[in-house]
């Protein structure tokens, strides 16, 4: 296609400034906090309240097949 040109982005820039920000942060962190976020991020971790903080019977929402 004559006469259309290509725009350029700075997008990919821009990421990799965002990267090497957050690794900057991430590095200056404590221990106490490694730790916490580790456990946030914890994929096989029960993230669900239970007991009081889960509320009562009556509001838990049940799915009719």
């Amino acid at each position: 296609m004559k006469g259309k040109h290509k725009i350029t982005t700075t997008k990919w820039q821009m990421a990799e400034q965002v990267k090497s920000e957050v690794q900057g942060v991430l590095k200056g962190r404590s221990a106490r906090a490694h730790r916490f976020l580790d456990a946030a991020l914890c994929g096989e971790c029960v993230l669900e309240p239970i007991g009081a903080l889960a509320g009562t019977r009556s509001s838990i929402l049940v799915e009719h097949d």
